[in-house]
């Protein structure tokens, strides 16, 4: 297998800050007008050419169908799927919300129970999160049994369904299709800051990642249990001078851009991988989609990764402020052009 090397290459151009934000600006490249159907929130636009239209709902993929979308929303059963295929994926047990069901529906599936379980024939530390939901947030690692059962009620106050999960040891792979065709990719690793004696964690921050740079991200940071758990405990702030050589490292098994992790982008995927993606599409029988793997190694038998979920509407919101805006708006541009062409000319009313 060739050896695949992700690129680093930053671009200095002023960068959109939200998937729709790149998408509108594809559609601007494509010759297209855009059109906000509901200006008070953003969330409903129109993208217009010639007699070719097509309505945006959000950041959704217009090119999946609703089934599909329905389903790898789903992570549990999305998983499922994929493990009756033959494809490596994390086990897993639901904890339904109680009471969520009339008439006691599922009440062998509902409360602590299954993951108390679950816990007792795996052992921690295990992985938390809802199962529907994204940007990763109420995602907790837990260590014992006080954490796991916090941890799933946190998930319960926005979701009836925490999936307990094994942890898988490895890197991330994130890699997005369009039609059959590698769209776009980058791994993800935990922050890592190295002090030098001089800098505070704001300017490491920043030197890391630009993202992490203003008042939105401080206030992020300070309700993230990643930050609590790694500094906070130890009285850490923001404007902490870290001593030369000591290492504050943000490790973690969730690895999710939304959080403390960084991306770098894979320019080709290799043909394994893009099969393993491809027949991960054609399963769902979605034509956008990203695939979360967790791997040891980019020149590994990718039958021996792990798919940890599968999403119908990837974003690279967060990789074009990362250096690599243009690349971002060439895939954006690809998925716009897809759009347009399943889309029939309007008709005159």
């Amino acid at each position: 297998m060739s050896k695949q090397t992700p690129s680093t290459t930053a671009l200095k151009t002023p960068l959109p800050a939200t998937l729709l934000e790149l998408r509108f600006e594809a559609a601007r490249r494509l010759g297209c007008e855009v059109v906000p159907l509901d200006p008070d929130t953003g969330y409903l636009n129109e993208i217009r050419r010639g007699k070719t239209r097509r309505v945006l709902v959000g950041g959704l993929s217009s090119l999946n169908d609703a089934v599909a979308a329905r389903l790898v929303g789903d992570k549990f059963h999305a998983l499922t799927v994929l493990k009756s295929r033959g494809i490596r994926v994390p086990a897993s047990v639901r904890c339904l919300k109680p009471d969520h069901f009339r008439n006691n529906d599922y009440a062998h599936l509902s409360g602590f129970g299954p993951g108390l379980s679950f816990a007792e024939q795996h052992g921690f530390p295990l992985v938390v999160k809802p199962n529907f939901g994204s940007r990763g947030l109420d995602i907790a690692s837990v260590q014992n049994e006080r954490e796991l059962k916090e941890a799933i009620e946190q998930v319960w106050k926005r979701d009836y369904l925490a999936v307990v999960q094994e942890r898988v040891v490895g890197f991330d792979l994130r890699i997005d299709f369009l039609d059959d065709q590698y769209l776009f990719g980058y791994t993800r690793s935990p922050v890592r800051l190295s002090g030098d004696g001089r800098s505070t964690l704001r300017e490491l921050f920043t030197g890391e990642d630009s993202r992490f740079d203003g008042p939105s991200f401080e206030e992020h940071l300070m309700n993230d249990d990643i930050w609590q758990r790694e500094a906070g405990h130890q009285g850490l702030t923001l404007d902490t001078v870290l001593p030369k050589g000591e290492l504050l490292d943000f490790d973690t098994p969730i690895l999710n851009l939304n959080r403390l992790c960084v991306g770098r982008r894979l320019e080709q995927l290799a043909e394994p991988w893009a099969r393993l993606g491809i027949a991960i599409g054609r399963i769902f029988s979605m034509r956008h989609f990203g695939i979360d793997l967790k791997i040891q190694s980019l020149d590994q038998d990718p039958a021996q990764a792990t798919v940890i979920e599968v999403n119908s509407s990837p974003s690279l919101s967060h990789m074009s402020r990362m250096g690599h805006l243009e690349a971002a708006l060439q895939a954006e541009m690809r998925i716009v052009e897809a759009i347009l062409e399943a889309t029939p000319p309007a008709l005159d009313l």
